[in-house]
């Protein structure tokens, strides 16, 4: 095998064009294919980096009758849970609420998590220095403590080991350090820097808490366990609420109430599996085109190599070992071209963020780990054998004497080898040809989704996240008077022509919604009762955002605390529950009960998408004036003339005018929200359009190394035919129609392909079906030109054979 080994690499070095070529082209396409999977197997693949990840759920309140699949999860239906389900070993119920971290000269905005203690034990991790939260930590009343992440140690801290015991300030409120986590330890996304306990109040644990639901409930499951036995206990628990609690047993019964399980992971990612393997099958093609490229060309290699093999046949070489001898010159090139291939993977990991994969989730553990390593490892092992096969077997024929006839004439050893070669052209233009389809009908999705409208006008608006300290705002009238403050403050900056206020953002990754009730809505019998997204806004909002107003009025200053209760709903409610009435002056009453105060529409606004823009706008949205409702967390939302962005830093300092210890974070343009919401399906597009075009280039080369063998295969021939009379276009005429024969081959086993895999693609398109014929049309189109150019050279030098020189040659 040695022996074998050094022969290959004296025969590759002294063709060092031939092994430029080959080793280049496997290397872009195995690195391709290994960057990609880099990233399929971080966020698809890889468990989360804690003991028996895979057996940790998310555990859900549903209302499917209501629209709601995935809700949040009540204090009280959190315990009944935790207790009540015997396939569980642990659970834990936490949510989001950033900070502000005292102590700096300048305020800084930390993003925390509120956590039931439980939380540590059921991910079954623990502190790097001092401890993680013990049952006491969340009793009622037990002292205020934090625990660290390992980057907020270390940048804010300086990795003081002594932090240990000491009182820090988190939104003004003075808290212990009990803990600091390890480096590797995240939950549930790097950028959390603090764990807070989530104590339950008394009141917290009582069954009128039911239907307060901002929180989410992750458990940890016993080995064994399945779903369905989870879900089983789900609904016997929610059986037995039902018969305790008649007063709400309608209600969960008309929504379809219960809970819901599933699986961490797959819930994590189940927005963008679908895109990632497309993306992954489209480069796995485009290494396949690749492969079949370089087996052309060692198609060709050992034609010229063939007197030498009938040689080795005639000197007692049998097949064996002339299969061996040119299938391990493959494997030194296909390897060679996947150690080459590990540095294009290592680059392009790093160039993936420019298109926007770094922005999906769990993208941010995207590295070449040995799992990649070993992919690679295998991509090249099993395309240098399958696609070296292939040549080794056609050149190492058993009769020698035939072998040796023939070596003197290329005319045969062409016919024996041209019909591997066209049908590995026609298997490149087949893949080219659905890879082709693919990236068209998403890119012609994306650019149809692009012109859906949001309901709103994003251009020139900036966004920055608020979140008061309850400690120092405690009051509403104080909500008010830094909202005021504020507002006057940002309408004075130049350029600045309105300035909003918003308890929910679109397109923000943030929701609010609720149950609601009126007296001037009948419901019927068994329906499930009225529910709506709800925001609390200010009057600046409709113009800074640009919202459309189609009936009534927008909330003045006049709306105050003081007057009469007002909101405004959107189109989608009017219609819904008063269609060909008049929505002005009918009233909305907050939760499932008309007993509670009303509140009095006074306006209509269009519809607003809330997460991306192929939602469908299927849910009503009710917004309250926030002098009206005020809140701790809002978003405030500014509209210039000129950059947005150019406007950060002093709307930093006009809030700081309102209140110096007062952070803004989160600060983009309405413009970077849309995008961020929209790289689920751009960065996939622009991946399989780039690899969609590698793949259109290398089956024009196939084509064209196809038709330039087989030209200087037929040389002979073309030398007599001229001799006898026939013309440079009958002999164009002859090589274009055995390229035009390949081409129509491939276009054609490239449609049925994709038509076959049709119903699948089509699960990834908005707007566009995966049938569209005028994409169908032009593809193949798009693949025939290019062909043809292919097909050009080829023919055009087949008119230049010297009829002389070619049958001297002969």
């Amino acid at each position: 095998m040695l022996s074998d080994l050094k022969f290959a690499l004296r025969q590759l070095g002294k063709a060092p064009g031939f092994t430029a070529i080959a080793i280049l082209t496997l290397a872009l396409c195995i690195g391709a294919n290994s960057a990609i999977f880099s990233v399929v197997h971080s966020i698809l693949l890889k468990p989360y980096p804690w003991p028996g990840s895979e057996r940790l759920v998310y555990i859900y309140n549903t209302y499917p009758q209501m629209g709601l699949p995935n809700a949040g999860v009540s204090v009280p239906d959190y315990l009944d849970r935790r207790a009540g389900v015997n396939g569980i070993a642990d659970a834990a119920m936490y949510y989001f609420s950033s900070y502000n971290l005292g102590g700096a000269s300048e305020p800084e905005r930390v993003v925390g998590l509120c956590v039931t203690p439980t939380l540590f034990n059921t991910l079954q991790s623990g502190a790097e220095l001092g401890r993680v939260f013990n049952e006491g930590d969340g009793k009622f009343g037990a002292p205020r403590v934090v625990v660290l992440s390992h980057a907020l140690w270390k940048t804010r801290f300086g990795s003081d080991p002594s932090i240990i015991g000491q009182t820090i300030r988190l939104a003004s409120v003075p808290v212990t350090v009990v803990g600091v986590m390890p480096e590797s330890f995240y939950f549930p996304a790097p950028r959390v820097q603090v764990w807070v306990p989530f104590v339950f109040s008394p009141q917290q644990r009582t069954d009128d808490e039911r239907g307060t639901e901002f929180s989410t409930m992750i458990a940890r499951l016993k080995p064994g366990v399945t779903l369905a036995e989870v879900q089983r206990d789900l609904d016997l628990i929610q059986a037995r609420n039902a018969q305790r609690l008649p007063d709400q047993a309608p209600f969960w019964k008309n929504s379809g109430f219960g809970g819901r399980v599933k699986g961490f992971l797959e819930q994590n990612v189940a927005n963008i599996r679908g895109m990632l393997w497309l993306v992954q099958a489209g480069v796995a093609a485009a290494l396949l085109i690749g492969c079949a490229n370089v087996a052309s060309l060692l198609l060709a290699r050992a034609v010229a190599r063939e007197r030498e093999l009938a040689i080795r046949a005639a000197l007692g070489a049998g097949r064996s070992r002339l299969v061996r001898l040119l299938l391990t010159e493959s494997l030194v090139l296909f390897l060679a071209g996947g150690a080459l291939g590990l540095i294009v993977a290592l680059w392009g990991v790093s160039a993936l963020g420019s298109v926007g994969l770094s922005t999906l989730p769990r993208a941010y553990s995207v590295e070449l780990d040995p799992t990649v390593f070993a992919f690679t490892l295998l991509c090249a092992l099993g395309t240098g054998l399958i696609f070296g096969a292939l040549p080794a077997w056609s050149a190492s024929r058993s009769d020698a004497a035939a072998a040796l006839k023939e070596a003197g004439t290329r005319t045969t050893a062409g016919r024996r080898t041209q019909g591997l070669r066209a049908g590995l052209v026609v298997i490149e233009i087949a893949l080219a040809v659905m890879l082709l389809s693919t990236a068209g009908l998403l890119v012609k999705s994306f650019a149809r989704l692009q012109q859906e409208n949001p309901g709103f006008q994003p251009g020139g608006v900036l966004t920055a996240q608020f979140q008061l300290p309850a400690v120092k705002y405690d009051a509403a009238g104080k909500l008010v008077a830094f909202h005021d403050a504020a507002s006057a403050a940002l309408s004075a900056l130049p350029g600045v022509k309105a300035v909003g206020l918003t308890t929910t953002l679109p397109f923000s990754n943030s929701n609010s919604s609720g149950s609601y009730s009126s007296p001037d809505i009948v419901v019927a019998p068994g329906a499930p009762g009225p529910h709506a997204q709800v925001r609390s806004v200010d009057p600046g909002y409709l113009k800074a955002l640009g919202i459309t107003l189609l009936h009534g009025r927008w909330y003045t200053e006049v709306d105050s605390e003081k007057t009469q209760k007002v909101v405004v709903i959107d189109r989608l409610l009017a219609e819904r529950y008063w269609p060909g009435q008049d929505a002005l002056g009918k009233r909305i009453n907050r939760g499932g009960n008309n007993d509670s105060v009303s509140w009095v529409v006074v306006g209509v606004v269009a519809p607003v998408k809330v997460q991306n823009l192929e939602e469908s706008l299927s849910k009503e949205t009710i917004y309250f004036p926030y002098a009206q409702d005020p809140q701790l967390s809002f978003v405030l939302v500014v509209r210039t003339d000129g950059d947005p962005a150019a406007l950060t830093s002093s709307v930093r300092n006009a809030v700081r005018s309102a209140d110096p210890e007062q952070p803004v974070f989160d600060v983009k343009t309405m413009t970077q929200r849309m995008d961020d919401a929209a790289q689920p399906r751009r960065a996939p597009m622009i991946l399989l359009s780039l690899f969609s075009g590698v793949a259109l280039l290398l089956a024009a080369l196939g084509v064209y190394g196809v038709l330039a063998f087989s030209v200087a295969q037929r040389t002979p021939e073309f030398g007599i035919r001229l001799a006898l009379g026939a013309t440079p276009g009958n002999i164009a005429s002859l090589v274009l129609r055995q390229g035009t024969l390949l081409v129509l081959v491939g276009i054609t086993a490239g449609l049925a392909g994709y038509l076959a895999l049709s119903r699948i693609i089509a699960q990834l398109l908005y707007g566009v079906t995966a049938t569209d014929p005028a994409m169908l049309a032009i593809v193949p189109l798009i693949l025939a030109l290019v062909a043809l150019v292919a097909c050009f050279l080829p023919a055009r030098r087949a008119t230049k054979v010297d009829p002389m020189v070619a049958l001297r040659a002969e």
